[in-house]
C-alpha cells in the first residue's frame, strides 16, 4: 500500500499541528516522525506505532495510543477536530483506503 502524498496529523493531546522530523540512525536508516508544535509537548506520531512520547531523544511507548484502520490495518492519525461539535476525525494514511471515522473527543466525555 502507498501512503497518501501528504498527511498532517494533529497532536492527540493538544489538537495542534505536528511538524515532520527526521532522525538519522546508525548506518543508513533514516526514520521520520511528526512532533507536536507546542514547545512543552513530547507527543509524536510514528507511522507504524501511532502516538507516543519522545523524551530526551528517546521514544517512550509507556503512554502509546494506537488505532488501526478496520479496512487495511494501517495506523490511523488524528486529521481534524471539530471543537464546536466535540468530534475528532481519524483518517487512514493509505491512498487506496477511503476509511475515515468521527469519534467523540475525550474532552466531550
Amino acid at each position: 500500500m502507498t501512503s497518501r502524498k501528504q498527511f498532517a496529523p494533529l497532536c492527540d493531546l493538544h489538537h495542534t499541528a505536528m511538524d515532520r522530523k527526521m532522525i538519522e540512525e546508525d548506518g543508513e536508516e533514516i526514520r521520520s516522525f511528526h512532533a507536536c508544535r507546542r514547545p512543552d509537548c513530547t507527543r509524536v506520531f510514528r507511522d507504524a506505532l501511532g502516538y507516543l512520547d519522545r523524551i530526551e531523544g528517546e521514544f517512550d511507548e509507556s503512554r502509546a495510543s494506537l488505532q488501526r484502520c478496520p479496512l487495511c490495518d494501517s495506523v490511523l492519525f488524528l486529521a481534524e477536530v471539530d471543537h464546536a461539535r466535540k468530534l475528532e476525525t481519524w483518517d487512514c494514511p493509505q491512498s487506496a483506503c477511503p476509511f475515515s471515522a468521527e469519534n467523540a473527543s475525550p474532552s466531550a466525555r
